[in-house]
């Protein structure tokens, strides 16, 4: 479901002038990273990033952060961005943030729990990547080292859309507990992303009642049924500029009834 966050996120503690001025945090994270890119390269970007640094700061979760932001790999900031966005996205939209880093199955941790509800729905996040899509001849050649887009590149991957989804769930799914809630949002960093092909990926990654890709789909069979659904994710330029998030749920009708997403949650993001 296609969402656009306000402009400015204007909660939280107070905090004094000097470190709430606009850009104060943005200028000084810019300062001390240590990636190359030219990311935030168009202002929309920029004004985003302030306001992400801001929602860290009223959740107290700036300093942890900060390593990865500021760090010298641009997949490993751009995975922290997602997981501020995600959160600062639901907490905008009534879901707020009730415990960081939260205990998941055996020693697994998850990213975050949201909710206004007992039990919390406990979030975890994937970010698969464009590298997925380079032929094998590429990878040999370096592709995956050098910046994602290149110019007169036309691009489309040996890979599916469906198989990210798949392969995102079988590598989260050790982390969900059997007795509450759980989430798993996909906010990819592929050439064309997963929210952009409409429902035909998810249809084939969680629906199809066939093994014609493979395996039956995921949410066709109890397998997975600790996991009470997913959320595609992305964050996309307005063609008239600003930006849109764009989150769209997909319950497992297989989830246990203890780990199926609550009904109030679903209804809030099926509008």
């Amino acid at each position: 479901m296609p969402v656009a966050l306000p402009t400015a996120y204007n909660d939280g503690p107070e905090v004094s002038p000097m470190i709430a001025s606009y850009n104060t945090l943005s200028e000084r994270l810019l300062c001390e990273a240590r990636w190359k890119d030219p990311y935030p390269a168009h202002d929309e970007w920029a004004v985003e990033l302030e306001e992400l640094l801001q929602f860290l700061l009223a959740q107290s979760r700036l300093d942890a952060f900060w390593p990865r932001l500021t760090g010298p790999r641009p997949q490993e900031r751009d995975d922290a961005l997602q997981e501020i966005r995600i959160a600062r996205f639901l907490d905008a939209n009534g879901y707020p943030v009730v415990l960081w880093e939260p205990p998941g199955n055996g020693n697994y941790i998850g990213e975050f729990s949201v909710g206004k509800f007992s039990p919390s729905v406990f979030v975890e996040i994937k970010s698969p990547g464009w590298e997925a899509e380079l032929s094998q001849e590429e990878r040999e050649a370096g592709r995956a080292k050098e910046p994602k887009y290149q110019e007169q590149e036309l691009r489309g991957g040996p890979d599916g859309p469906w198989q990210p989804i798949r392969q995102s769930i079988r590598k989260a799914y050790p982390k969900f507990r059997s007795d509450q809630p759980n989430l798993l949002v996909i906010a990819d960093d592929r050439f064309m992303s997963l929210t952009e092909w409409g429902n035909l990926a998810p249809e084939q990654a969680l629906f199809i009642r066939s093994t014609a890709l493979g395996e039956f789909g995921y949410f066709t069979t109890n397998l997975f049924e600790n996991l009470g659904g997913i959320a595609l994710f992305s964050a996309l330029n307005y063609v008239e500029g600003g930006l849109q998030y764009k989150f769209t749920l997909y319950p497992n009708p297989m989830a246990r009834a203890e780990t199926a997403l609550p009904t109030a949650f679903v209804k809030s993001f099926s509008q």
